[in-house]
Parts: C-alpha cells; sequence; structure tokens
C-alpha cells in the first residue's frame, strides 16, 4: 500500500495548508474530496458566516506562537449544518499547518439537546413550583439554589451528600430507598431519571417528584447532575404554576394604559385592554406587526418610533424567548389625547402555556411619568455646574467629543473667561464674584444656539462649541456681540469684561486635546493684546510668544 492510500483511508480528512493567508490548500485526503469541492482554499471549507472568525483564531495561534491548536467551525456546504473539528500543527521550518479534520456534528447535536434540557429546568423554577439543586457525581455532593435552602432549612454546614440528608431526617424513612437508588442511577450514567420521594419542608414530610438530566463532558463522561424537586402534595403542577401567573398579571392589569395576551406561536391576540378597545380601525388586522403599527403611528412619540417597533417584533420576541431572555422592558414616550407627551414602560413576559404548549407574551403598559421625570432632573442636575446652571465640565467635555466623532463637519471651539476675576473677586467679594458668573453665563447662553455646547470648566474659564459654523463676517460680528454681552452683564453696577479665543474644526485639528491647546493659545493672544477682546488661532502662535 503506497503512501498515498494508506492517508486516503484514515477515517479522517488531513490537509497541508499554507500559514498565510488564503491559506492555500497543498495536500488533502481523499475524505476532504469527498466533503468538498473545490478545496483550493481553507475558504473553501468553512462557511462563510464562520470564516472570518477561524482566520481570526489562525493568526491569534501563530501570533502566539502556540503551535498546535483545534478550532470548530461549521462546514461550507448548502445548509451549513455539519460541524467540524480542525487539530492542527504548525511546522515553522516549513511554514505549513498539517491538520486533522473530523465531523462532530453529532456532538454539537447533543450539546444543543442538552442546552435545551437544561433550559427547560431553569424555566421549571422560573414558572413553577420547582425547587432545583446540583449534584456533582464525582465529589458526591449536592449544592443547593437559595430557594431550595429556604425550603429544606437545615444549618447546613458540611457539604451535602444523598446520606447526609437521610442521617439528617430530611428524607423520609419509606423513601430512603427509592431516594439512594435515585442517585446511584445517575453514577450510573443513566441520561435521565426520575422518582417520587417523601422529603422534610415546613415542618412536615411532603410528597416531591424529583427528576434529573445528567451533563456531559466533551467526552460523553457524566460531570454533573441538574435535580429539579415539584411538590405534588396538593397537586402543584405546571398548570398551577400558569394560574398564579395569570393571577399577577390580572393584578397587574389595574390602571395600565393597555394590556395584550398575544399568541407568538399563532400570531394571535388573545386578550386586548386599554387603549386599543375602542381604537382599533378594521384596517388593522389581529396580526401583531399590523396592531404595533398602529400602536406606533397613533400614541408613540415620533422620536421613540424606530426604537418601539424594533422592540416589539414578533421574531425578535422569540430570539429573546429562546435566547432565555423571558422578562423584557422598554422605556418610551408616548402621546396623550390632548397631544402631551408622556414617559411609559412596556413590559413583557414571554411564558409557555402549559395547557396548548404556546409560547405568549403577556405585555403591560404602564404610566411612570413622574417617576421618569424625577430621575431626568436628577440625572440632569449630575451633569450641570451647580452656579451657572451650564453643563459641567466632564460633561461638556464628553458632549464635544461625542459631536467631533459623530458630526465632524465644520465647528469653532471657543476658550473664554473673565478679564482680571481675582481681582474682582478681591474687591467685592466671591458672592459677587459668583454674580457676576451666573449673570455673564446667563446672557451668553442666551445668544447662543439650542445645539451649541456651552460648559464651564472651573473658576471664571467657560468653553463654548459652536456647531456647523465656519469663520465668516457673520461668526467675527457674533464673537464681538459675546464679548459685548459680557462687559454689559453688571452694568452699571461695575464695569466688568471677557476675552476669548478660537480654534477651528478640522481646520486648526480634529482632537478635543489640540483644539483645546489652540483655542487657549488665542484666548492669552486677546489678552496680552488688551483684554476685552477675540482672537482667532493662527499658525505661529504659541503660548511662548505671549
Amino acid at each position: 500500500m503506497n503512501e498515498e492510500m494508506f492517508l486516503d483511508r484514515i477515517p479522517c480528512g488531513l490537509l497541508k495548508l499554507k500559514a498565510q493567508e488564503p491559506f492555500s490548500i497543498l495536500y488533502c485526503n481523499q475524505t476532504i474530496k469527498t466533503w468538498f469541492c473545490p478545496h483550493a482554499f481553507l475558504e473553501d471549507l468553512v462557511c462563510e458566516a464562520d470564516y472570518e472568525a477561524i482566520v481570526y483564531e489562525v493568526k491569534d495561534r501563530l501570533k502566539s506562537k502556540i503551535n498546535r491548536f483545534a478550532l470548530e467551525f461549521k462546514a461550507r456546504n448548502e445548509e451549513s449544518s455539519i460541524w467540524l473539528s480542525i487539530d492542527a500543527n504548525y511546522v515553522l521550518e516549513e511554514d505549513f499547518l498539517y491538520c486533522a479534520v473530523t465531523d462532530i456534528t453529532d456532538l454539537k447535536k447533543s450539546q444543543e439537546r442538552l442546552r435545551l434540557r437544561e433550559e427547560q429546568y431553569r424555566l421549571a423554577t422560573q414558572h413553577s413550583s420547582c425547587l432545583v439543586s446540583i449534584y456533582d457525581i464525582t465529589s458526591r455532593t449536592i449544592s443547593p439554589t437559595p430557594e431550595f435552602s429556604r425550603n429544606f432549612p437545615f444549618p447546613y454546614a458540611q457539604s451535602l451528600s444523598p446520606e447526609f440528608l437521610i442521617e439528617n431526617d430530611i428524607v423520609h424513612k419509606e423513601s430512603v430507598d427509592d431516594f439512594l437508588e435515585f442517585f446511584r442511577s445517575m453514577e450510573a450514567e443513566k441520561p435521565e431519571g426520575k422518582c417520587i420521594v417523601r422529603l422534610k419542608t415546613g415542618g412536615k414530610f411532603c410528597w416531591f417528584s424529583t427528576r434529573y438530566s445528567l451533563v456531559f463532558t466533551d467526552k460523553k463522561a457524566p460531570i454533573r447532575s441538574i435535580i429539579s424537586y415539584q411538590d405534588i402534595t396538593d397537586e402543584y403542577e405546571k398548570e398551577l404554576a400558569y394560574q398564579r401567573w395569570m393571577e399577577y398579571m390580572n393584578e397587574q392589569k389595574r390602571n395600565c394604559i393597555g394590556y395584550y395576551e398575544y399568541n407568538i406561536k399563532f400570531d394571535l391576540f388573545e386578550e386586548i385592554i386599554g387603549e386599543l378597545q375602542t381604537k382599533l380601525p378594521d384596517y388593522a388586522s389581529n396580526t401583531f406587526s399590523e396592531i404595533m403599527g398602529f400602536v406606533a403611528e397613533q400614541f408613540i412619540y415620533e422620536e421613540d418610533k424606530e426604537m418601539y417597533l424594533k422592540f416589539f417584533n414578533k421574531d425578535q420576541l422569540l430570539h429573546h424567548y429562546y435566547k432565555g431572555n423571558r422578562s423584557l422592558h422598554i422605556e418610551h414616550r408616548r402621546i396623550r389625547s390632548n397631544g402631551s407627551i408622556f414617559w411609559a414602560l412596556g413590559t413583557v413576559q414571554i411564558v409557555c402555556d402549559p395547557y396548548t404548549d404556546s409560547i405568549k407574551a403577556f405585555i403591560l403598559i404602564k404610566d411612570i411619568d413622574d417617576t421618569k421625570r424625577e430621575a431626568i432632573s436628577l440625572q440632569e442636575l449630575s451633569e450641570l455646574d451647580s452656579l451657572t446652571g451650564l453643563l459641567n465640565r466632564a460633561t461638556a467635555i464628553r458632549s464635544i467629543y461625542h459631536t467631533f466623532k459623530n458630526c465632524p463637519t465644520h465647528h469653532i471651539l471657543i476658550m473664554l473667561d473673565i478679564d482680571r476675576f481675582k481681582q474682582l473677586n478681591d474687591s467685592y467679594g466671591h458672592q459677587f464674584g459668583d454674580k457676576a458668573l451666573h449673570r455673564a453665563a446667563s446672557r451668553l447662553k442666551s445668544a447662543l444656539r439650542r445645539e451649541d455646547i456651552f460648559g464651564r470648566l472651573g473658576g471664571d474659564e467657560f468653553i463654548i462649541l459652536l456647531k456647523d459654523v465656519s469663520y465668516s463676517i457673520d461668526l467675527y460680528t457674533k464673537l464681538e456681540d459675546l464679548c459685548n454681552l459680557i462687559t454689559s452683564a453688571l452694568e452699571p453696577e461695575v464695569h466688568i469684561s471677557g476675552s476669548l479665543g478660537t480654534a477651528a474644526y478640522p481646520e486648526d485639528g480634529t482632537s478635543f486635546e489640540e483644539l483645546y491647546e489652540k483655542a487657549d493659545i488665542a484666548l492669552y493672544h486677546a489678552k496680552k493684546h488688551g483684554r476685552n477682546q477675540y482672537a482667532v488661532f493662527e499658525p505661529g502662535m504659541s503660548m511662548k510668544e505671549c
């Protein structure tokens, strides 16, 4: 048997790749040829969605001088349903990658089934009266959840084991054998099991339906078991948990703006309470997208419509459900019948109906205007300078950074301070100085546009960003007006003045630090030449010159 025939009969794919993009395939055995056609480059093997990540991982390993590594990816085929594992060995002297490729599709499917089973157990604790613990098979110890510990109050001063629970009278005598057999079944590597036992809770013994599912390693060795305990003493089953959930939702319906029960599986509204009871037109049928579209058009503030429709989207809700996100919230603005705008909270709970196995979304809309506006006010206070009401230093600088990043047009940065402010404080007192700052800030703010940024950096130093403007006759007039506003701020009580320095984005720089420095140089230039004026930064200006 020649070497090539030998390699073709090895029950896995073999590859020899160049260790640089595009990772040309220099050799492949018959297994690779059977799986893929054509197969000139690594890209021909990896599905398009995974290729970029795989290339990054390979480069990262090589850069880190990791010669042996393994990666997983979906194969390039029509459905991208085949999973492959590639074990690579990099030979530095040859600059080649020698690889073994294995089909791990069955393993991936097994992992997905396990993930779904674990999700089912998680749901059992959230939407029913189930308790959960985790059993480590290697150490034979039980890890209780907080809820488990509350229902079985006992001073767990040591690691729990099945025998420990028996010895401490948690397990009823008549259930000891079944209880031990339940755990022996896990240790015997049976994937799933169940039994009914009597356990003490609340000072009395109750009947529990116990179930487990094993969690396996990649080598299919059991490492732990997830155990659920369902109290069935008074017929506690999923129906009761669902009824309790419905009772909770009925309680929440009070004083709500709107309440909807939506069957995601059948795209059907089963109940509508509130704003749509009498306002739903004939053209808006019972489908989710049409009704939510009508709500957005009629009741949602214009700036929030896109966010609202993206949130209340059928596919998006299903995505959240399967990702395990069952409780969702959205704050948004709505329009009242009188045209006023108010804040509302949309809450969505997604559950599985135990009677029909349908996935349902319970949607509540509540008015939170008072609390939201209070929160906004507190947020604004944290961003404002307490003396002048302007943006504080951190907020002003952050806003300017944001403008440069997201609106790279033409802007003018202005540095401004009050001339001889220390003398003003020394002569008239700090209280008078504060008055001067407040009055000057107020007058300057009245002359700026709403979109401009105006903040106090500290002391008598202010910063202004005039958005979407360039140097022009109108701008120079504006700068003179700003100087005059400071001059008249306290007249006739006392005469004050201010000096301004400007720098232009992007002509003088594209970073805040660069423009700040140049506007500051221009400011000192204005002070050097007599104060009570503005100066525009020009190439050649320097602080040393000032």
